[in-house]
């Protein structure tokens, strides 16, 4: 027997509180991309800003995949991503009152999410989860497995991951209106941009302020932009090679943020506080940003359902997707295989091949997204071959269904629309004949008329003619 590839898994999260999977037949085939799974009731009240998904041992690591998702009320969940099941719930925030209810409610929003894998307070197999709020508010959260014995740990182990809680352990305040997150594990920074505010680091260990960047500089007549930075992402340490002073770079001071007024910048720390590069890209906000495993190309999405990739060491914007219609919500790019994830207002899924710009999968999901993210997998999760062709014969009978019922429609509505025009003929037959008959009649008058008329002028010309000679 052929061994396949394990197939991609993503899931898919909407403004209804809901979250659909999308799985793939193996990972040869994306054309096979379909919706496997809905997890939750569409509910506008539970909507879900924001979501991350990680592992302790990466793509092939099913065993510790876990979920977490942010609603709008500020709660957070954590699930598993392979069965849905829930894992544990941290409450929301208590957000500072504002001059409204809403004003408040929209303070306490998860707007950053993040997953803390190997560190101190990850306990039990479960991670740590780090969130930040809109109003500001940073908590990180560690897990607090349920007492039991050492020998029977591994039969109680699903026990255990439903039954824990996760526990404050560290608070801080950051800038109000925070719009953007990112988190460095190599050196335990939270980076945060906002509305209002310009970029800065945190030390998650203490909570203290690391590093605060600046702006840009002025333009010809001093003006600066106002500081709104919507996405952000940590590069790599820059190598000697790529390094423009030949040394290398210390883990989390290199970063790439995307504006408001769709400027693209890359910060170092070690450098200063302005940015090392600014490029104006397309006229739009920059809505997401994916970055490529290897660090050298990142893509990035705006408003406008623009696509991009931005290579870092040239400084040089190429390789645009196409088809996407309205604003780009989420891109994710899979750590392993060229493949690169959007979603956007147009309500798609769609799968590119990061190399050729090749549309591979688009999968229809009826709903507006939030966000979108690959899922480990193994083999475990592929399908035995002859339900994988009998899942692609049954969806091929289901399209061609579709499109002739969609026919079948069409046709019918033509049918009855000539039906109903044919009906209205026969019972005004004998009034439009007799229409038709005077409106001969009118047109041979007509003709009589312009007959006469011009044989008038011609004897009129000739006269004229003869009285000239």
């Amino acid at each position: 027997m052929e061994d396949r590839p394990p197939p991609l898994r993503l899931i898919y999260s909407d403004e209804l509180g809901q979250l659909k999977v999308v799985q793939t037949a193996d990972g040869a085939q994306l054309g096979t991309a379909a919706v496997a799974a809905t997890w939750g009731q569409p509910d506008k009240l539970q909507c879900i800003d924001c979501v991350q998904l990680g592992s302790a041992g990466g793509a092939a690591d099913t065993a510790t995949a876990v979920l977490a998702l942010a609603r709008c009320s500020g709660a957070i969940e954590l699930r598993s991503p392979l069965s849905g099941d829930l894992l544990g719930t941290i409450p929301p925030a208590s957000s500072p009152a504002g001059n409204g209810s809403g004003q408040a409610a929209d303070a306490g929003r998860v707007r950053g999410l993040h997953l803390l894998w190997g560190e101190g307070e990850a306990a039990g197999g479960l991670p740590a989860v780090l969130s930040v709020t809109q109003g500001g508010m940073a908590r990180l959260h560690a897990p607090v497995p349920a007492d039991g014995q050492q020998q029977q740990q591994e039969a109680q182990q699903q026990q255990q991951q439903q039954a824990a809680a996760w526990q404050e352990r560290r608070a801080w305040q950051v800038p109000a209106e925070v719009c953007c997150t990112a988190y460095d594990p190599g050196s335990g920074r939270l980076a945060v941009g906002c509305q209002g505010a310009e970029l800065r680091l945190f030390d998650v260990a203490s909570g203290e302020l690391a590093f605060a960047f600046k702006g840009g500089k002025p333009n010809m007549v001093g003006l600066v932009d106002r500081p709104w930075n919507t996405a952000v992402a940590f590069l790599p340490p820059a190598s000697p090679s790529s390094s423009t002073e030949g040394s290398s770079s210390a883990p989390g001071s290199r970063l790439l943020v995307g504006t408001g007024h769709a400027k693209v910048r890359l910060y170092d720390a070690e450098a200063g506080k302005r940015p090392q590069m600014e490029l104006t890209w397309g006229d739009a906000r920059i809505t997401c940003l994916a970055l490529e495993p290897d660090g050298q190309r990142c893509w990035l999405g705006n408003g406008k359902g623009r696509i991009e990739v931005l290579d870092l060491r040239t400084q040089l914007f190429s390789g645009t997707i196409k088809g996407l219609a309205g604003s780009a919500r989420g891109l994710a790019v899979h750590p392993e295989l060229p493949v690169l994830a959007s979603a956007g207002l147009d309500r798609y899924l769609r799968l590119h091949d990061r190399h050729t710009r090749q549309l591979l999968a688009k999968v229809y999901l009826k709903t507006l997204p939030t966000a979108v993210a690959f899922c480990p997998t193994d083999a475990s999760m592929l399908p035995p071959p002859a339900k994988a062709a009998a899942t692609e014969k049954r969806r091929g009978k289901e399209r061609r269904r579709r499109r002739s019922e969609a026919a079948a429609a069409d046709s019918g509505d033509k049918e009855g629309s000539e039906q109903a025009d044919g009906g209205d003929e026969e019972e005004d037959s004998e009034g439009e004949q007799e229409r038709r008959r005077q409106a001969e009649r009118q047109r041979k008058k007509r003709g009589t008329q312009r007959g006469r008329s011009e044989g008038r002028r011609s004897r009129q010309r000739t006269a004229a003619q003869e009285d000239s000679d």
